[in-house]
């Protein structure tokens, strides 16, 4: 069942065009992860969703009820939209304590005393808040802040959830540990969610579906494998992951396969466009596809080693090909020297 259904959105901020025709569903259940660089437009498409920016033309449905119509003229105030909000700051009221933090939009819609009592211990006891509904803000540690917020946006009980960079205030460790424990959480309470990120090894940890947004159009969708292992574009190979880039001329090409030339390298390639013998084009690979080897062969080009830099969990290679910086990971330091190094046909794309 599809819980929240965007359609041609767009938005315009003076003379700005922030979104240009965003079209997306999310089902019950399913976590979808706005991605893109500063500036894309993925804030301003939540916001738009929760009805704090007002489109100019499209559609939104929230399970079966249209919230935003252009053409209708339709316009659901965001307190009637059914929806579950995380801000980035958290935006809890420091001098009210973590129960009344969570009660107050259940006081505002005038529920009964009763019900706010059993509907906020419910969810506290559920964020493993249970023992904190005393305390002030300010006593709390970052993820507890974190669990707070979330749990004001889930007292609603919402069909859809928002969250706008809901790991950012976290630190390194505390972040990994909590985009495990808030996806488990969001697919045990089978919610709909959609999240804003920078962080894209966070979105492809949390996320059934990846949406990357550039200038206000989605430049791909899909499978967090999609989009890492399958980019349909430069742009999204480029975005996504680690890589290596190298600028050549096409010289031959057979099927989907072609032969990139450049300042004192030729190798195959997959294409990924619509590329001709005598066409410039970029190379990517992923620093991870590198391979180091014993000797020369096929797809493989000698390099100079500028040294290798320790990690913790591997160590990076730095090579010098023809002054282009090529990197590689592996489980131990090189010796100094020049080093054989392979580079897939079929890992290497070619664009």
């Amino acid at each position: 069942m599809t819980e929240l259904t965007v359609q041609d959105l767009h938005v315009t901020l003076g003379k700005n065009h922030i979104l240009k025709g965003v079209s997306m569903e999310v089902k019950r259940g399913e976590i979808v992860a706005l991605l893109g660089p500063s500036g894309s437009g993925k804030t301003t498409l939540l916001r738009s969703i929760a009805g704090l920016e007002l489109p100019t033309q499209g559609m939104i449905r929230i399970s079966d009820q249209v919230v935003y119509n252009s053409e209708d003229k339709i316009e659901v105030p965001v307190e009637r939209r059914s929806l579950g909000f995380v801000f980035q700051s958290y935006a809890l009221w420091p001098h009210r304590t973590v129960f009344e933090n969570v009660a107050y939009g259940l006081k505002l819609r005038k529920v009964p005393e009763a019900e706010i009592r059993e509907r906020v211990q419910e969810v506290l006891k559920n964020l493993g808040l249970g023992d904190l509904g005393e305390r002030h803000p300010h006593q709390l540690s970052g993820g507890q802040q974190q669990r707070v917020a979330l749990a004001r946006s889930l007292v609603y009980k919402p069909q859809v959830i928002l969250l706008d960079e809901p790991l950012s205030n976290l630190d390194a460790k505390l972040r990994e540990e909590a985009r495990i424990w808030l996806r488990h959480l969001i697919i045990e309470l089978n919610l709909s969610a959609v999240c804003v990120t920078h962080d894209q090894a966070e979105a492809m940890a949390m996320a059934d579906k990846v949406v990357l947004l550039q200038n206000g159009i989605i430049e791909q969708a899909g499978t967090p494998q999609e989009m890492y292992g399958s980019p349909s574009s430069l742009f999204v190979a480029e975005f996504m992951g680690n890589n290596n880039t190298l600028s050549g001329r096409i010289t031959e090409v057979s099927g989907q396969t072609a032969r990139i030339e450049g300042d004192g390298w030729a190798l195959n390639g997959h294409l990924k466009s619509d590329l001709k013998p005598g066409n410039l084009a970029t190379a990517v690979i992923r620093l991870e596809r590198l391979k180091i080897v014993p000797g020369a062969g096929e797809n493989r080009i000698t390099v100079p080693l500028k040294s290798s830099v320790y990690l913790g969990n591997t160590w990076e290679y730095i090579f010098d090909l023809s002054g282009n910086t090529l990197r590689g990971y592996g489980a131990e330091p090189l010796k100094s020297g020049t080093q054989q190094v392979e580079i897939p046909a079929e890992h290497l794309w070619l664009f």
